[in-house]
């Protein structure tokens, strides 16, 4: 019975609140309680006491809140994954412009991801919320302790970046082909469209600065965040970049060579205005699809309609299935589609849904998606 007893405790998934205030302690505490073969090791006010306890009792997950006295989140996260590598950290921020971008500043930093604390007067439905943020983050890290016990996995301790969600041998040297079907294989591209949750900002930072400043195409990018943080995602990704990146606005003209990035809490979508047609943006509030808003889905399917093929389509690592059935609408009019790598993903959730799906032309690693679009933009999918 002892060695059972010990082999559950193994498995359970050990987690830290760190947080100034102590009404959001309670609420986090009660949420992380809720959670099966999870367990709250405990709690701390700032940083500088969460590495004490660190010391004594390290963890699988530390919930970090990104402001705090004393010591602030950024800092304590960099303490963190010098002294505790394989500890995964979500940021826990606050709905306001700066902790937003230090939200941002801490992703690239190498958390994991960041969920928003909510801010109803309803204390349940705020538990409730935080606890649909956290589940599919709490799946990742039970996976990731997983795969890291397991014999012979080979995986390593991640660095100062998030481990993937599976290790797998490294990539092939040039990227793999799948065997999609589509009505026209196109021969030029007028339109990139990107899809990305879990784990994309640090992705797209390594993607979008590398785009050339004379990228003849715009690129639409749904990344799955609320309000306020795709606002400070495009500025911090704006000032690393050739080529101008922002939050798309209602109503502005689609130009070549620009990045749109979908505001939170909206979907995007291209329609057409006055008589020569000219491409705008669109955004509106119906419904979320897939359980998100702005949806992968949604703008794709918005592509499909108004670029009438020539379109490419990239979806990256993520979790869920959104943008697997708009890469389906975009391949009935003629659509290349890469997808991330399962090794260079955080999770491996919206790529492999359309690898599975069949509807992936190739498999890029994150390294060379950036040198890949670019080559397919100026060249063709031919080449």
């Amino acid at each position: 019975m002892a060695l059972r007893s010990k082999h559950m405790e193994s498995n359970q998934l050990k987690v830290l609140i760190v947080d100034d205030t102590v009404v959001y302690r309670r609420i986090l505490s009660d949420v992380i309680e809720a959670f099966e073969d999870t367990v709250l090791v405990g709690s701390a006010p700032h940083g500088r006491l969460a590495l004490t306890k660190l010391e004594v009792e390290p963890v699988d997950l530390v919930l970090l809140d990104v402001e705090m006295p004393e010591m602030s989140g950024l800092e304590t996260l960099r303490h963190i994954r010098r002294l505790y590598p394989q500890t995964g950290v979500v940021m826990i921020s606050g709905a306001n412009s700066a902790s937003a971008s230090y939200t941002m500043e801490a992703l690239a930093q190498g958390a994991l991801d960041f969920v928003r604390k909510p801010d109803g007067v309803d204390a349940e439905a705020n538990r409730n919320e935080l606890k649909d943020l956290l589940r599919p983050l709490l799946r990742h890290m039970r996976t990731r302790k997983n795969l890291r016990i397991q014999p012979d996995t080979g995986a390593k301790a991640p660095g100062t970046a998030p481990a993937p969600a599976r290790p797998v041998p490294p990539p092939a040297p040039s990227a793999a082909p799948a065997r999609a079907r589509q009505v026209n294989r196109p021969t030029r591209f007028d339109v990139v469209g990107i899809g990305v949750s879990t784990g994309g900002p640090n992705a797209l930072a390594e993607v979008i600065p590398l785009l050339p400043a004379d990228l003849k195409v715009p690129v639409l990018l749904v990344q799955h965040m609320p309000p306020l943080f795709t606002a400070s995602l495009a500025d911090h990704l704006a000032q690393r970049s050739k080529v101008p990146v922002h939050e798309a606005r209602e109503g502005e003209t689609v130009l070549s060579g620009h990045v749109y990035i979908a505001p939170g809490g909206k979907h995007m979508v291209i329609r057409r205005a006055g008589e020569a047609g000219q491409l705008i943006i669109g955004l509106n509030e119906n419904p979320p699809e897939n359980s998100c808003r702005p949806s992968v889905d949604v703008l794709f399917r918005s592509l499909a309609a108004q670029y009438e093929g020539n379109l490419l389509a990239v979806i990256m690592t993520g979790m869920g299935s959104d943008g697997c059935e708009g890469v389906r609408a975009m391949k009935r009019k003629g659509c290349h589609c890469l997808t991330q790598t399962e090794d260079t993903c955080v999770v491996y959730g919206m790529p492999m849904a359309v690898d599975e799906a069949g509807l992936s032309d190739e498999k890029v690693p994150l390294s060379r998606l950036a040198a890949r679009i670019t080559h397919l933009v100026q060249t063709g999918a031919g080449a």
